[in-house]
């Protein structure tokens, strides 16, 4: 990016070249090997980069620009709270689901509600929280086996 914005301003010094940013974005596009779309691209972060003097965020969770309660930062620092609170392994996503919908949504103000499944994908792919399956042992009749109980999160 800084090379593009080096090269704009000395093409924007230059008499000769009538479109400095399109010029300077096909030439970085091509020093790194790629084409047309990736110079368009370059061009369209220089502005936003202008314009809000930061880079765009990712799009890496976001779905077709949709937002997440996740991304509200006082729905994340109290989550994350409530997370901290609890022994590890005991949480599910039941229990996250629960809270979120019936406390903390209604303290912040917020409408809205998640599912279960929503509370599971915060879990694992948001928060970081990895499955583990909790078992317990039960005696019967001296025969000693395992049973499922339910799954549980913990971290890493």
């Amino acid at each position: 990016m800084s090379k593009y914005i080096k090269l704009r301003a000395r093409y924007k010094t230059s008499k000769a070249c009538k479109q400095p940013c399109l010029k300077a974005s096909i030439v970085v596009a091509h020093r790194m090997g790629k084409g047309p779309y990736f110079a368009r691209q370059i061009h369209y972060t220089e502005l936003y980069l202008l314009k809000n003097h930061h880079l765009p965020p990712q799009k890496v969770h976001s779905r077709e620009g949709h937002h997440s309660l996740l991304d509200n930062e006082s729905v994340l620092h109290d989550v994350c709270v409530y997370l901290a609170s609890h022994d590890l392994g005991s949480i599910t996503p039941w229990m996250l689901c629960q809270h979120v919908n019936d406390i903390l949504l209604p303290v912040l103000e917020m409408q809205g509600s998640i599912t279960e499944v929503t509370a599971q994908r915060w879990l694992k792919f948001r928060l970081g929280y990895q499955c583990k399956e909790a078992k317990r042992r039960i005696c019967h009749r001296h025969d000693f086996r395992l049973e499922k109980l339910s799954r549980k999160y913990c971290r890493p």
